[in-house]
């Protein structure tokens, strides 16, 4: 048999690729945290953890620095590591800054909108939609982050993307750590529709004053936050 034929290429193994065992022990991680059994101001010992694992302490630590980016976990010299507390004065911070970053990205995401593109989004917001019926925090959470991912990744800018998962993943995080009613998932939900709404609509400014409206609206009567945005 000649070399090269398609026979014989069948017979070469080809490498499998599969995450890093720091990606592993963050979901594990957050999945830990997301069922509630650990909670905010819990102090993690990497001794414990690397032991629980079977991992050495060095990937434990990108573990750790991976949650820490997300908002899950805080790090001081004073504490060590320990799982996020945010007050409503922190988060009503860093909404200022999330809202102002999104509405960049909804504005150029309704003009790039293509239908492969809203088709995925929609997707998530049905997984959304399913989550908030079985009061599921997990998978409402992961359904969450990947409806905003999507739309923040059709400007196809990496900076605005990067940006706005650093500073959302804090309010995701404040949003997750704690039990929800069924009215909190109900008025998610409503508000993820509204943002879909806007964006399909093929319109900027409709999108930018849907999101607007329906995001400080969530967020002013289910969390009590609120910041002085015009609209």
């Amino acid at each position: 048999m000649n070399a090269g034929s398609p026979a014989e290429a069948t017979d070469t193994p080809e490498p499998i690729h599969t995450l890093p065992v720091s990606e592993i022990v963050a979901a594990k991680l957050r999945d830990t945290i997301l069922s509630g059994q650990l909670k905010p101001g819990d102090r993690l010992i990497e001794r414990k953890w690397a032991a629980r694992f079977g991992i050495g302490q060095p990937t434990l630590r990108e573990a750790f620095r991976e949650l820490e980016l997300q908002g899950f976990l805080l790090r001081s010299r004073q504490r060590g590591t320990y799982v996020t507390e945010l007050t409503r004065e922190e988060c009503r911070k860093v909404l200022e800054v999330r809202v102002a970053l999104e509405s960049l990205a909804i504005q150029r995401a309704t003009t790039l909108m293509t239908p492969k593109a809203l088709g995925k989004i929609a997707e998530e917001l049905n997984r959304l939609e399913a989550a908030a019926r079985d009061l599921d925090l997990v998978r409402f959470h992961e359904a969450d982050l990947a409806f905003h991912k999507l739309v923040w990744e059709v400007p196809q800018n990496e900076h605005l993307s990067g940006m706005l998962e650093q500073v959302s993943f804090r309010l995701f995080a404040f949003l997750k750590m704690r039990p929800a009613i069924r009215t909190e998932y109900n008025a998610a939900v409503e508000q993820h529709r509204q943002i879909f709404e806007g964006l399909r609509s093929g319109d900027p400014a409709a999108a930018l004053e849907s999101f607007m409206r329906s995001t400080l609206k969530f967020w002013k009567e289910q969390q009590g936050v609120e910041i002085d945005i015009l609209i």
